[in-house]
């Protein structure tokens, strides 16, 4: 902490100097300083610095428009003075080390849909500090697209919403949740008998009217999701496909790999991922999504063998287990699949459209591999196929273990403040999710970001975006990157200075996934972040 401390006093007293040389400097930047001042200062343990800005910050009027005179604000920076000599003590504290690890345990993530953004605010913040990582929605199309990206453990909805009617969206919600035993719990303010009734037949778990008792919202989520988890352990075939789940796997795949040991007979794993899914529940909508994963599990479940396995591994993937099958046997069953189903017609609102497969296999032959080792082998021939094209079947090849090509995560921080830049690449670079590596890139303004070629990478995206910044402002840069052509692998993580509504409000309506008000505790900035990374890697 004494680190960072040092840096922003520092950087006090080089924006000072500056302002010396100058001396007129404008409204903008007088406003943006004590601004930023109030937030860091407040972060990084020290209060006094950030009780000052902020009482500085009552006097100025944001929306003035005439430069100050350096007797102006030598008058405002006056209380800061005694911060500004070497003899300033510095707090001690040392931040937390950061966990180097990230556990398969996942925090259970909210999903909350209301357009009433003291409620949103108020239930988020009472959630949150009972430990539910919580994303708030204020349309229905923001909440859709969160419960298809994200597959929230709960959703909270509120039944009118501005764009749509909240009974559609909750029909929408529960046609998908049913299928991952998802909770939903509705609020509203008004408990009529025919809209409890409507939300019970709709398939709602609970309901709920406002105002809301947090101590009562809490017991429910809790026993729903308790419920939940016994449920998922119960069951052992995805609802959707009617394929079997990865619980089963998880099990059959130990037996198999035992019975192979034993006998000395190998068996096949296939990876199969339906090329360009996203671009299908993008074009045609996820109810047509849908459609096109049942129709590939009843396909490949009319031509498989009895004693082949067909698994439903995560969204668009599947795996086959296919008992006393070398790989050259595996392929050219899998390259048949392959071609049947890319003869598929799909139909949706009159247009016809048709889909293809990728698929890596490895063949099970040795057992000086783990069974994760020989998962992570079909993995790298499934992204071989990807590489090539797509719409192909490739083998493992054991000669290419030291090629194998890392699983990168890509964090992007946005922020003016070089303090805060550097604190948050600081504490994440160290953290280790799974086998995925992550590639932190810091940007002083939005113009830099849009300018660099960084952000035209594949893969999903979490960006640390300041609300608050001198040109492009922090809304202009969401705005922007809403219509980035890689924006559903994009979490937006708004970092703003002020608790007004409106700020707020427009930020969430504008599409960020989730927010920070300034100040805000180190600690709990990157625990945040990690836990949305943490939902990125869940299948």
């Amino acid at each position: 902490m004494e680190k960072y401390q040092k840096m922003l006093l520092e950087r006090m007293k080089e924006t000072i100097t500056r302002w010396n040389k100058a001396g007129t400097v404008t409204n903008k930047e007088i406003y943006r300083f004590f601004h930023s001042l109030k937030g860091t200062a407040a972060s990084i343990d020290l209060s006094e610095i950030a009780s000052l800005a902020e009482d500085v910050l009552e006097e100025i009027d944001e929306s003035r428009t005439e430069d100050w005179e350096k007797s102006e604000w030598v008058v405002l920076i006056e209380p800061l003075q005694p911060f500004l000599t070497d003899d300033v003590p510095i707090t001690n504290e040392v931040i937390e080390p950061i966990s180097p690890t990230i556990k398969e345990e996942r925090n259970n993530l909210i999903l909350l849909v209301d357009d009433d953004f003291e409620m949103v605010t108020y239930l988020k913040e009472q959630l949150e500090q009972k430990g539910y990582l919580v994303m708030a929605a204020m349309t229905a199309a923001k909440a859709l697209q969160i419960f298809y990206n994200q597959k929230p453990d709960c959703v909270i909805i509120d039944i009118y919403l501005p764009d749509k009617s909240g009974f559609h969206v909750l029909e929408t919600i529960l046609a998908k949740s049913h299928t991952f035993f998802i909770p939903t719990i509705i609020i509203s303010a008004e408990k009529t008998k025919e809209k409890v009734i409507h939300s019970f037949k709709a398939g709602a778990t609970d309901f709920l009217e406002k105002p809301i008792d947090i101590e009562e919202l809490v017991v429910r989520i809790e026993n729903r999701l308790r419920h939940k988890e016994l449920i998922s352990e119960a069951v052992l075939l995805d609802e959707l496909t009617g394929a079997f789940n990865r619980k089963f796997f998880n099990i059959e795949i130990e037996r198999q790999y035992y019975e192979f040991k034993r006998s000395n007979e190998s068996f096949s794993l296939v990876l199969i991922d339906l090329d360009h899914f996203k671009n299908v529940n993008d074009t045609y909508g996820h109810l047509v999504g849908d459609n096109v994963l049942r129709d590939f599990a009843n396909l490949t479940k009319k031509v498989k063998r009895q004693s082949d396995l067909l698994i439903r591994y995560g969204g668009e993937e599947f795996v086959l287990v296919l008992p006393r099958t070398n790989k050259k046997q595996a392929e050219i069953f899998v390259d048949r699949l392959r071609t049947s189903f890319a003869d598929v017609i799909f139909k949706a609102d009159g247009v016809e459209f048709q889909t293809t497969f990728s698929a890596g296999i490895v063949e099970i032959n040795n057992d000086n591999y783990t069974i994760d080792e020989y998962i992570h082998y079909a993995d790298l021939a499934l992204y071989k196929a990807k590489e090539l094209g797509r719409n192909t079947v490739v083998i493992f090849n054991e000669d290419e273990v030291q090629k194998e090509k890392e699983k990168v995560l890509h964090i992007g921080i946005i922020d003016d403040d070089n303090l805060v830049r550097h604190i948050v690449s600081d504490q994440l670079a160290n953290v280790s999710i799974g086998d995925y590596a992550l590639d932190i890139q810091s940007f002083r303004e939005g113009e830099s970001f849009f300018e660099s070629d960084w952000h035209n990478q594949s893969g999903k995206f979490l960006l640390v975006l300041d609300g608050v910044m001198p040109r492009m402002d922090g809304l202009e840069v969401l705005q922007k990157i809403k219509k980035h052509r890689n924006e559903r692998n994009i979490i937006v993580l708004m970092l703003t200075g002020r608790k007004g509504e409106n700020d707020i409000a427009k930020a969430l309506e504008m599409g960020a996934d989730d927010y920070l008000t300034k100040p805000f505790s180190i600690v709990e900035l990157v625990a945040r972040v990690k836990r949305l990374l943490l939902r990125m890697t869940k299948e």
